[in-house]
């Protein structure tokens, strides 16, 4: 009986043994990488494109996400169904995450992609806007939708950008940096909104109006364009390179 334990240990590890291999040769390549870093990303406009569409998009899921279900229950829902809505749109994101980079990997543009996944939160906050009572589910799908399709496509600008592993890195650094930063401060100012208005009309039309300026970062003339950034010698090379 023990014998039959180790039997499936040696398995394992004769299945781990090539993931093992692989990871080393990962690591290694990290370390050369690091000796290369790259500067000169925040002086380059298609890596502003990458971050504020990564910040617009961050910003809009949770200002919505704080806020939506308060809005719905003094519309007038029950406390259960104005909760029930942010889970559902959390729920359908995933449908909108999956959605986005499989259509992007068949050959519809990025671009395409980011106006639908636009127009879908647009409708959704348009239709709270207008209806918040009736129709919340669907309002909130819609909002779900757009906000999957959103996460889903930021990341992929990051990786369809950055021309290696070593721009990917400070890439993603800087976007994810920026973006959550903002989506820090965005419900707070969202709530700031509604305390000085009284309502949530002003906060929406703000929401809204933060979808236009989400400029996707693939609408370049050539498909195959890359952010680029200038790698920092090391001084072992600037030496051997004066000599």
């Amino acid at each position: 009986m023990l014998a039959s334990w180790g039997l499936l240990a040696g398995l394992a590890i004769v299945v781990w043994l090539p993931q093992a291999r692989r990871h080393t040769r990962v690591r290694a390549a990290e370390a050369r990488a690091a000796a290369h870093p790259v500067r000169g990303l925040w002086r380059n406009p298609l890596a502003w494109a990458v971050t504020s569409y990564m910040g617009l998009q961050s910003l809009n899921f949770y200002a919505s996400a704080a806020w939506l279900p308060t809005l719905l229950a003094t519309a007038g829902l029950t406390k259960a169904a104005a909760g029930a809505c942010s889970p559902l749109a959390s729920l359908v994101s995933i449908v909108g995450a999956f959605l986005a980079p499989t259509l992007a990997g068949r050959g519809v543009r990025p671009g395409l992609l980011v106006l639908v996944g636009t127009a879908s939160s647009a409708a959704g906050l348009i239709g709270v806007l207008v209806s918040p009572a009736t129709g919340a589910y669907v309002w909130m799908s819609l909002q779900g939708t757009g906000t999957g399709m959103a996460i889903s496509l930021a990341l992929l600008f990051i990786v369809q950008r950055a021309p290696d592993i070593r721009h990917a890195a400070q890439l993603s650094s800087m976007a994810q940096c920026f973006g959550y930063i903002l989506a820090g401060i965005g419900p707070f100012v969202l709530g700031a909104v509604h305390d000085a208005t009284g309502g949530w009309t002003i906060p929406l039309l703000l929401l809204i109006a933060l979808l236009v300026p989400r400029r996707p970062p693939a609408s370049s003339p050539r498909a195959d364009r890359h952010v680029s950034g200038h790698p920092r010698r090391n001084p072992a090379h600037r030496l051997s390179a004066s000599r």
